[in-house]
């Protein structure tokens, strides 16, 4: 396809209804010549700027774009922060029927409330009464972002416009040039933009676009430089990248896919060239979780589907009608969640959306789920310990839309929930990683933001959840080290003090705070408690940590904290030891460790787990790698006692992988059949058309749903498109490799390592 009939594409498929909508979408162009790559950046913010849209060009040979803030700093840099904040300040003055000037410099006060027949004290008090209502109540932003934004808009009616202090520091802080908090701290914002915000942060700006006025969002990202990496850092035309750091920048785009439809008016258009689909070191093919959603494995053999997350582009035209590429359905909230779904389906991502429409035909597995769901919030008061479902399921038979399925059942059930994907950055073997990556991936019902801070906001002091919350906490030779319950009885004391509190619960969250701080924290609110820190390792304060926050959120009302592990099946590409300790870490978020204080995660603490495994793990890894004798065999030579613990536990997660699987129903005729009607009735609801009655692939036990849904969608989309072109498909075989990979290792010191304290 040409570079310019895949802008008329995104044009007229995307941009003119369905982002502007409230649709967001991930596209991958595939650029043969490399000389078009300028043409192409530029021709999409032309078509974008042209429909209303806010637009941000980004270049991995400026910008670190695989570290999630560095990307959003170069966002902030290139939007003009001030006029949308006056031009919502205008449309708010509008919406409540008051008079405001066309001119940023009459826009003042005095002028203003002499405009409209007031005091300027009485304005001043309208205004905030409007924000508070418009901006600070809408929980689609981030607080943070709600907070900042206030008073960027305060700050366009004073004089002169836009240039007051407080202003100025929230736009460096924004772009990632604010030195101190110090000027943010009253109000009420306390940390940089960094990984634990930044994604939240795109996603309100997204949405404050669409208040503004604004259609949305587009991004472009040039990844050019992710494939001539030579691993020194930096060269005279610009940033390389290490095999890494490009592997960072697959998984960060892999997570906007997957968080599409937690975002509004938003499209992603990530430009590559050729070589990423050649470069066996450096391109697709060495980042699985990316490939697979974004892989044309069913596909016509003689052109592409413009609509794929993926396009070759190249000098060949496809002379698309441009009339066809845009739907005609009317009815803008349905249409719009029905092309998110078709969307979603198009990369083989389990959205929300699709688990709602399609729902989920694994009852086994459900009814295990409900089970251990009423076990995790009996665990505090029976005693016991809530043990895991491991799930396995081969490529493309729903693994992943199995947990999404089940995270909307703990959520029902007023559990916090958080979706883990086993990566590079997220390696099973790391207690400390893992409990990072859940931590910032929690989910509490129609709340966004930092899911902590909330679950801390929603303690009763007063209440009897809490009274045994502090009395475990505090407990004399408990389970937990003094530090969480010094910081816990700062958090209550202190309360009223927003800075403290924050502090406070980053704690809980993973970011460091010293002995010394605490002990000055303690001193200041004159506490006659005494407590006591033991040296503690970094991979047992995660443990710890881990308990404390399921116990807290118990507190707070909650039912407590759920997990949902997939893609476990990385473990297989790890080295020796990693796969060791792995092992072990697997038969301790399943509640089966039993051979130290804190092995046992699951008892008396409201957590329990679900691991989502490939069906082929065991015989190519267990038995043809020959893990299940080698492993703790080479263990054991040594003779050192921490390695015999680990022989011990790395066999109870291979039997665990041997004997407790739960296998995935495979599709059977019904079930294809069901799926083919709800699905064709989606796609005809999407674009407003009646899709024809297509063959469906042939139906063999090898045939996974992936390629049924895929390839109906595809041949609706081509037909659609073009109804008279005989649609012929073929599909490309997506197996795992399970070859150790040297770019997964990251040797965290509070796994194989020396014990460490945390001071």
């Amino acid at each position: 396809m040409s570079p310019q009939e895949w802008l008329k594409v995104l044009q007229a498929g995307y941009l003119q209804g369905f982002v502007r909508r409230g649709g967001s979408t991930v596209k991958f162009g595939v650029v043969e010549n490399p000389q078009d790559m300028t043409a192409i950046v530029q021709g999409l913010a032309d078509v974008a700027r042209e429909e209303g849209y806010v637009t941000v060009q980004v270049e991995a040979r400026r910008t670190k774009v695989q570290l999630i803030d560095l990307l959003f700093h170069e966002m902030a840099r290139q939007i003009d922060w001030d006029e949308l904040a006056l031009q919502f300040v205008k449309k708010l003055f509008k919406d409540n029927k008051r008079k405001i000037a066309e001119q940023a410099n009459e826009c003042q006060w005095a002028s203003l409330a002499s405009l409209n027949e007031c005091e300027v004290a009485a304005l001043q008090r309208d205004v905030n009464s409007w924000l508070e209502s418009a901006l600070y109540r809408d929980f689609e932003m981030s607080r943070e972002f709600r907070l900042a934004l206030i008073q960027l808009c305060l700050a366009q009616l004073d004089a002169p416009p836009g240039e007051s202090v407080v202003a100025g520091a929230i736009k460096s802080w924004f772009r990632g040039d604010l030195k101190q908090m110090a000027p943010l701290k009253k109000m009420l914002i306390f940390q940089k933009v960094c990984r634990n915000n930044a994604r939240d942060l795109i996603a309100s700006l997204a949405h404050f676009l669409r208040l503004v006025g604004k259609s949305g969002l587009v991004m472009s990202i040039d990844i050019s430089a992710f494939l001539e990496s030579s691993g020194k850092g930096k060269a005279s035309h610009g940033m390389t990248y290490t095999a890494s750091s490009v592997m960072d920048g697959y998984e960060m785009l892999r997570q906007f896919i997957d968080g599409c439809d937690e975002i509004q008016s938003f499209a992603l258009v990530v430009l590559t060239p050729s070589a990423f689909l050649s470069n066996q070191k450096l391109g697709l093919n060495r980042y699985e979780a990316l490939k697979l959603r974004i892989w044309d494995d069913v596909r016509d053999k003689t052109r592409q589907n413009p609509f794929a997350p993926l396009v070759r582009l190249s000098g060949q035209e496809e002379n698309l009608d441009e009339s066809r590429l845009v739907s005609k359905a009317v009815n803008r909230k349905d249409d719009v969640q029905h092309q998110r779904v078709i969307e979603a389906l198009r990369a083989g991502v389990p959205s929300p959306g699709v688990v709602q429409a399609l729902g989920c035909s694994q009852p086994t597995v459900k009814s295990k789920f409900q089970e251990m769901l009423q076990d995790a919030q009996a665990s505090i008061h029976k005693g016991w310990t809530t043990k895991g479902i491991l799930v396995e399921g081969g490529f493309g038979t729903g693994k992943s839309h199995l947990l999404e399925s089940l995270r909307q059942m703990a959520l029902e059930a007023k559990f916090v929930c958080s979706k883990v994907v086993i990566s590079k950055e997220t390696p099973l073997y790391s207690p400390a990683l893992m409990f990072s990556a859940a931590i910032g991936a929690a989910d509490i019902p129609s709340r966004r933001g930092d899911a902590l801070s909330e679950v801390a906001g929603d303690l009763n002091f007063q209440g009897p959840q809490y009274g045994e919350f502090y009395e475990w906490v505090h407990r004399q030779g408990g389970e937990i080290d003094g530090r969480f319950a010094a910081t816990l009885f700062l958090y209550e004391r202190m309360v009223n003090d927003p800075e403290l509190s924050h502090r406070m619960i980053r704690f809980w969250a993973g970011d460091p705070l010293s002995d010394t701080e605490i002990k000055r924290y303690l001193k200041a609110c004159d506490s006659s408690v005494s407590y006591r820190f033991e040296r503690v390792s970094p991979m047992e304060m995660a443990l710890q940590r881990c308990k404390f926050v399921s116990r807290l959120m118990i507190a707070a009302g909650y039912s407590g904290w759920i997990l949902l592990i997939d893609e476990a099946e990385i473990i297989g590409r790890y080295s020796f030891k990693q796969r060791a300790q792995s092992y072990a870490e697997l038969a301790r978020w399943l509640g089966r460790l039993e051979a130290s204080s804190f092995a046992d995660l699951g008892y008396k603490s409201g957590l329990a787990s679900v691991i989502a495994l490939t069906d082929d793990f065991q015989s190519a890894i267990l038995e043809e790698k020959g893990d299940r004798e080698k492993v703790p065999e080479k263990l054991r030579e040594t003779g050192s006692e921490t390695d015999l613990v680990l022989s011990r536990q790395a066999e109870q997660g291979m039997r665990l992988i041997e004997c407790e699987r739960v296998p995935l129903v495979n599709p059977y005729d019904q079930l294809i059949e069901e799926i083919y009607h709800k699905i064709r009735a989606i796609h005809g609801a999407a674009y407003a058309w009646e899709p024809p009655q297509v063959p469906t692939i042939e139906q063999l036990s090898s045939t996974r749903m992936r390629e049924y849904v895929k390839g109906w969608i595809t041949e609706w989309d081509l037909k659609r498109l073009d109804p008279d072109r005989s649609v012929d498909l073929e599909l490309t075989e997506v197996n795992h490799d399970y070859s150790e990979d040297t770019e997964l290792e990251s040797g965290h010191e509070e796994v194989l390592g020396p014990a460490l304290a945390e001071t």
